[in-house]
């Protein structure tokens, strides 16, 4: 079984602490490998944990990550159990595998990001933007949920009444957004799911500035 702790182009679907403890618990009995993808939740950006998958109170058997510690480098990893990690007998060949200088660039944002913690940042300046935004979203007939962890937030629109995903809305905010100087993404099954997800270093005022453009963006949607 394969699983995002929070889903990325999915809409950042987040589940509830603890929810992937039970899966766990029913694929060990059956002797299934879990693998969480941490392609985007790792290195911090939930804020609550360094690795998405720690609220859930499981270990599991493979972890993969990428571009959250390449910062725009090309790399990725796996780490998993060493009896599945020994049961490979050759190495790949790879384009891009192991190049010194991605390496030296990945342990170098690590450094950073540790050093200057980085997931406390993402916590703090997560939970702020949330907040800000929270008052906004409850005030909108149009959106129907503000969600996620840390910096990684998703705000999802549906047609008023009927809850019905509403991806027009959703690309008109993005546009609104963008014409206002704020780059924010979007995904979900149904594209109606606006997903913000800023740098790790992001600042007090950045996020400041980022919320008030948001809300000036939702006023001017009908």
């Amino acid at each position: 079984m394969i699983a995002e702790p929070i889903q990325g182009v999915g809409g950042f679907a987040t589940p509830p602490d603890g929810f992937f403890k039970a899966f766990k618990d029913v694929l060990d009995e059956y002797g299934i490998l879990f693998v969480t993808d941490e392609v985007q939740t790792g290195w911090g950006r939930t804020g609550e944990n360094f690795w998405g998958y720690q609220a859930h109170d499981i270990t599991p058997d493979i972890m993969t990550f990428a571009k959250g510690i390449g910062n725009g480098l090309s790399i990725g990893g796996v780490v998993a159990r060493p009896e599945i990690m020994n049961c490979i007998g050759a190495n790949s060949i790879s384009t891009f595998g192991g190049t010194p200088l991605v390496s030296a660039g990945a342990l170098a944002n690590l450094k950073y990001l540790i050093d200057n913690d980085l997931q406390e940042n993402a916590l703090k300046q997560g939970s702020r933007l949330f907040e800000a935004l929270r008052p906004v979203t409850d005030a909108s007939p149009w959106i129907l949920e503000l969600r996620g962890k840390g910096l990684m937030l998703g705000i999802e629109t549906a047609e008023p009444g009927t809850g019905a995903p509403d991806a027009g809305r959703a690309s008109r905010l993005l546009e609104e957004c963008k014409k206002r100087g704020l780059l924010i993404g979007k995904g979900g099954l149904y594209g109606n799911v606006l997903r913000i997800a800023p740098p790790l270093t992001v600042t007090e005022q950045e996020i400041d500035t980022a919320a008030g453009i948001i809300a000036e963006s939702v006023s001017v949607i009908d």
